[in-house]
């Protein structure tokens, strides 16, 4: 449930006339993170308190090797876990940041679902 007041709140971040396109990836980085954090704890998989999709998916791989495929995903989003979170000298993110951040976290949120269907441990919907 979270994880679509998440997916939500990130498309209304970066619509409108008042766009916040730092707070939105900063989003996506995290349903990223969080459903990530899902799938170990769910397959007992101990794993650091970290923002860093990269760590996880080397975590996630190792009982799923179809995670492999994130990589690219983990290296463009895991610095928004930080890069904006924080007053300093940096750049808005441009709105084409935030469209492939937004396509990255429902992609890798609806492939985890899919691997929760196909072994019937999730009966919900995906996004």
């Amino acid at each position: 449930m979270e994880l679509l007041v998440i997916i939500n709140l990130q498309r209304k971040l970066f619509s409108g006339k008042n766009k916040f396109l730092d707070t939105a990836v900063f989003h996506c980085q995290q349903a990223i993170e969080k459903i990530l954090k899902s799938f170990l704890v769910h397959k007992g998989i101990k794993f650091e308190k970290v923002h860093n999709i990269v760590y996880l998916l080397d975590k996630c791989v190792v009982v799923e090797e179809s995670f492999q495929k994130w990589y690219p995903a983990a290296e463009t989003v895991t610095p928004y876990a930080t890069l904006f979170r924080y007053p300093g000298d940096y750049e808005e993110p441009e709105i084409e940041d935030v469209e492939e951040a937004l396509k990255y976290s429902k992609e890798i949120i609806n492939f985890v679902l899919d691997i929760y269907m196909k072994n019937k441990e999730y009966l919900g919907r995906k996004l």
